[in-house]
């Protein structure tokens, strides 16, 4: 069973409480954070010496998928990750000897909109790469990172804007040429429309909503099941 945190529920607002100023980019400092420790160490107990057909991993677009994608498929996506916070979650799971033979990565997101330079985030993603292989993943999923509405992406408040987006993708791309990696940048685009978050796929520009996280969910359950 996968883990629900019932306490916390963090919205970009508070992300900011641990970040920094809110006049300038947010960092990633979920690490130092207790209820991100408490969730990603609760995570390990329940894995600990499992195999499972595949891990999602990414932030608060893919966890509100909670474990509808089967007993087999763990979700281990946590809001307001990024690159930086992905690299330290996956350290404490493969402690826990947990096996995912695929890896589905949905991250970069919070990336295009904290403060993070390229270089930096080319060399979490590939140090995350390593650390799944760890895990034994034979098959690596990237997704890319997800355009928001286009007003919320003029708004530093909410979201990267769509440049930056861009920016990410181009990263990610790359990243997935060097470490032989698949790049599921075609499945998602029913998502968005003229490079923005599809308006009746959102509530607030950022996040999917019901309707879009049904055929989010539909996606996923399609990269499970091609093992090619």
């Amino acid at each position: 069973m996968n883990f629900l945190n019932p306490i916390v529920i963090v919205s970009k607002f508070v992300v900011f409480l641990y970040t920094g100023s809110l006049k300038t980019p947010p960092k990633d400092r979920l690490g130092s954070t207790v209820w991100w420790k408490l969730l990603v160490h609760r995570q390990r107990k329940l894995v600990r010496n499992q195999q499972y057909e595949a891990g999602l991993f990414g932030d608060s677009i893919t966890s509100p998928l909670k474990d509808s994608l089967g007993k087999h498929v763990f979700n281990f996506a946590i809001t307001a990750m990024s690159t930086r916070s992905l690299v330290e979650q996956l350290k404490v799971l493969v402690d826990s000897q947990v096996k995912c033979i695929t890896a589905i990565v949905a991250i970069g997101t919070n990336d295009a909109w904290y403060d993070i330079d390229d270089a930096t985030f080319t060399q979490l993603m590939k140090e995350a790469v390593y650390l799944l292989r760890q895990m034994g993943a034979t098959r690596i999923v990237i997704l890319p990172a997800f355009y928001s509405s286009v007003a919320a992406s003029k708004n530093p408040f909410r979201a990267g804007t769509l440049a930056r987006v861009e920016e990410v993708n181009t990263l990610l791309h790359q990243v997935v040429v060097t470490e032989n990696l698949y790049f599921a940048d075609k499945e998602v685009q029913v998502l968005f429309e003229n490079k923005a978050m599809k308006a009746n796929f959102t509530n607030d520009g950022v996040h999917l909503n019901s309707s879009g996280l049904k055929v989010y969910k539909q996606i996923l359950q399609e990269l499970v099941k091609n093992r090619a």
